[in-house]
């Protein structure tokens, strides 16, 4: 068995299937989920045109490329063992807290006329996007940490 025996249970070194892998690769699918709809339901109310609900103006989703970058981030923080893998999570919990911070000053959080249910979608996503930041810096702690 790969890992080392302590006090009676083998330490495993962290890969897709432990805990924190698991944990930050389903926390990211919701989250890209979450902004999936966000931006579907700000066009569907008229709040972004197609154009508009994945790009700068979005109103309740983060940007294309933000969503590309979180998730390859996040796939290589899952698969990938050791320092590349760490590293890949140190920058997706940085972009998560830039996206989640973004959220407070790009004008769109909370804007006047806004309809609540595009303001819980904000505020749950700011909410997500901060909590998948937090497993991203867990999962890289983790992996410096891990044996092997």
């Amino acid at each position: 068995m790969v890992g080392r025996t302590t006090s009676r249970r083998v330490v495993e070194p962290p890969g897709p299937t432990d805990r924190s892998g698991r944990r930050l690769g389903l926390a990211t699918a919701g989250m890209l989920l979450l902004d999936g709809v966000g931006g579907g339901l700000a066009v569907a109310s008229g709040w972004n045109t197609p154009a508009e609900a994945w790009s700068g103006r979005a109103v309740a989703a983060a940007p294309a490329p933000v969503m590309v970058a979180q998730a390859a981030l996040a796939a290589a923080a899952v698969r990938r063992p050791g320092r590349r893998g760490a590293a890949a999570a140190g920058l997706l919990a940085a972009v998560c807290l830039l996206s989640s911070l973004s959220g407070f000053f790009d004008g769109q959080l909370g804007r006047p006329g806004l309809p609540r249910h595009l303001l819980g979608v904000q505020l749950l996503l700011v909410g997500v996007t901060s909590g998948v930041g937090a497993l991203a810096a867990v999962r890289a702690r983790r992996l410096l940490r891990s044996p092997g």
